[in-house]
């Protein structure tokens, strides 16, 4: 019998990064300052911000039934980053129920934009519940796992915490399996294609081998992420069950042709998972299959 449950498209996009300078010399205390310095170092001309509106544009002609973004919408955490980002998304945002946010550790940078729950004030609307871990359903067979190791810490390194790990294998074994189609979503991966193992081993989480295990023993999962600039689509050796899917950074410059910004469509066809990445390579939009 051929399978005739609905097709679902979500559009995962990740690690934005607005970005603005902070001249006010309260907001260069502590690890700030260390931001400041990375932007005026030239991190600030990695991130093309005159691309946004293309960006928005191009996945609005996609009609997406859900968009999906797994953190790193700002730099610093200030609140000016945020309130650009809630205003290029605008078009994105109108509807609340077809758009998941999660934060990146970016957007936790500061112990005061952490205790303030900033990310929540501009972008905790677009999560079903406001703390973590969640499920969110999407239809009457996907939910999406929101967990959120971010930290206010002095490395890029996340955490996932005890109380957050227990419910998520709880959230999860409540769910019936044979009607079952989990997407976790967390801006760290937990494993990369070897090209960026190096690169992730100085940022990963902490506890990811733990988190590794556990969804190891789940089924067949998606695992959408960030944080590496760099899309893919590959299946851990340490989790037969997953697909793990990093949207790459979508106005990242690419110096080196290897890294192209761009966001991943994910279609979701009964059994069948299909991954396009939408990347943008000498003034125009390329599609490519992941």
């Amino acid at each position: 019998m051929p399978d005739t449950r609905p097709r679902l498209r979500i559009v995962h996009v990740s690690d934005i990064h607005f970005w603005r300078y902070a001249w006010n010399p309260l907001r260069l205390l502590g690890k700030r300052a260390v931001g400041m310095a990375s932007l005026l170092r030239g991190r600030a001309a990695r991130f093309r911000l005159e691309r946004i509106e293309d960006v928005v544009d191009r996945v609005l002609s996609l009609e997406p039934d859900h968009i999906l973004i797994t953190g790193d919408l700002t730099t610093t955490a200030l609140p000016a980053e945020f309130r650009a980002a809630r205003k290029a998304l605008g078009p994105w945002l109108r509807d609340r129920g077809r758009v998941t946010v999660l934060p990146g550790n970016h957007d936790r940078y500061t112990v005061g934009a952490h205790r303030n729950r900033r990310f929540e004030e501009y972008f905790g609307e677009f999560m079903p519940k406001p703390t973590f871990p969640w499920l969110r359903h999407l239809d009457g067979r996907t939910a999406i796992l929101g967990l959120d190791p971010t930290r206010a810490a002095v490395s890029a390194r996340g955490l996932l915490p005890a109380h957050q790990f227990a419910k998520a294998r709880e959230l999860v074994q409540g769910m019936e399996p044979a009607k079952r189609r989990l997407i976790v979503a967390c801006h760290y991966p937990l494993h990369a294609p070897e090209a960026h193992r190096r690169e992730l081993s100085g940022k990963r989480m902490i506890n990811a081998g733990e988190v590794s295990a556990w969804l190891a023993g789940v089924g067949p999962h998606v695992y959408c992420c960030g944080h590496v600039h760099a899309a893919w689509s590959f299946r851990p050796e340490a989790i037969p069950g997953q697909l793990c899917l990093n949207a790459g950074a979508p106005l990242l410059r690419d110096h080196s042709g290897h890294r192209p910004p761009g966001f991943l469509e994910i279609t979701l066809e009964g059994e069948r998972i299909t991954v396009d990445h939408h990347a943008w390579r000498s003034g125009g939009w390329i599609v490519a299959k992941l």
